[in-house]
């Protein structure tokens, strides 16, 4: 009976320290910086009909025109993703902050906040979330993009 119950509490145990490591985890595996592999964007019209922007891995550059996105986080909560030309030339830089909740990332920008559940792939992460892509006003677009820590 005792090693029941002590197995039993060392399960419980488990199981609560593995609930609670997996925001650290994912905080710990965001810090740093992130660039841009694929996405794929599934635009909602509205209509029955949906439309895709994808960007297969090897073709960021060719189909957007810009070297991938490197995207920093840091331990502070804050962010930075810098777009730099196919020259060279950062074009343009955005901040924000960032938290982690359950099992994902909360992205502030602009008082704005984006949801994006993070799937952690051993080295790259999978980012999902919906934002406004066609800028309709609703953040009605299904957002997948893979990001490669460096």
């Amino acid at each position: 009976m005792k090693l029941t119950k002590l197995l039993l509490f060392g399960f419980a145990l488990f199981a609560i320290s593995s609930c609670s490591n997996s925001k650290t985890d994912i905080s710990e595996l965001i810090l740093g910086e992130w660039y841009n592999e694929s996405m794929i964007v599934t635009i909602d019209h509205g209509k029955p009909e949906e439309s895709a922007f994808k960007v297969p891995i090897g073709s960021w550059e060719e189909i957007l025109g810009i070297k991938p996105i490197l995207t920093t986080y840091t331990i502070d909560g804050n962010y930075s993703s810098i777009y730099t030309d196919l020259s060279g030339e950062v074009s343009m830089e955005t901040f924000g902050t960032w938290e982690v909740k359950g099992d994902s990332i909360y992205l502030t920008e602009n008082d704005i906040t984006t949801a994006y559940k993070f799937v952690w792939m051993d080295g790259k992460a999978e980012f999902t979330g919906f934002l406004d892509w066609d800028e309709d006003g609703l953040p009605d677009d299904l957002y997948s993009g893979i990001q490669i820590k460096k």
